[in-house]
Order: structure tokens, then C-alpha cells, then sequence
């Protein structure tokens, strides 16, 4: 019998911040707390990483309307419930 479990990845909380090394013309991304999360990031990129944990929660609430109107409602997920649920599965570790 195999008692060995599977072992997600986990993120660090937000909220995120970018910022830019006097030596560097790319941007680094940083937790509250100060900790490295990312370095040498194109501008663009940097700004939609440090999003992340916002655009997660927002996901999460989102759904979880969706989740309560179709209870309420006796019907299915709406899609765009189904495509919110599939992104935030592949956050967490799956496959959506």
C-alpha cells in the first residue's frame, strides 16, 4: 500500500510589488515582506505577476457567486463559471 501523498507547489501570499535595481533595466518582484519572487522580469511581465494574487482572490469570489446563483437558480455552472473553475485548478496544481 502506498501512503506517499502528492506534494503541490504553494504561492506566496500577496500582495506583490515590482521594483527596479539601480543596475538592472528589467524589474524584480517582491512579496510584502520583502522576499524575492522573481528577478530579471520584463516590465510587462512584472506588472502581471505582481497582479497575480489580486486577479487569484477576485477569481475565487467570482466563482464562488456563480457557484451560489446556480444553487440558487437549479441549473448548471453558466461556462464562464466552468472556464474561472478550470484556470483556478490549474493554479492550485491540476489540470483544470
Amino acid at each position: 500500500m502506498n501512503l506517499t501523498k502528492e506534494k503541490h507547489a504553494t504561492h506566496t501570499p500577496g500582495p506583490w510589488y515590482t521594483y527596479q535595481s539601480h543596475k538592472d533595466v528589467n524589474r524584480h518582484i517582491a512579496c510584502k515582506d520583502g522576499k524575492s519572487i522573481a528577478k530579471e522580469v520584463h516590465h510587462a511581465n512584472a506588472r502581471l505577476i505582481a497582479a497575480a494574487p489580486e486577479m487569484y482572490k477576485i477569481l475565487r469570489e467570482v466563482l464562488i457567486d456563480y457557484k451560489s446563483d446556480a444553487k440558487i437558480e437549479g441549473r448548471d455552472l453558466p461556462l464562464t463559471g466552468k472556464i474561472i473553475r478550470e484556470v483556478l485548478a490549474k493554479v492550485d496544481g491540476g489540470e483544470g
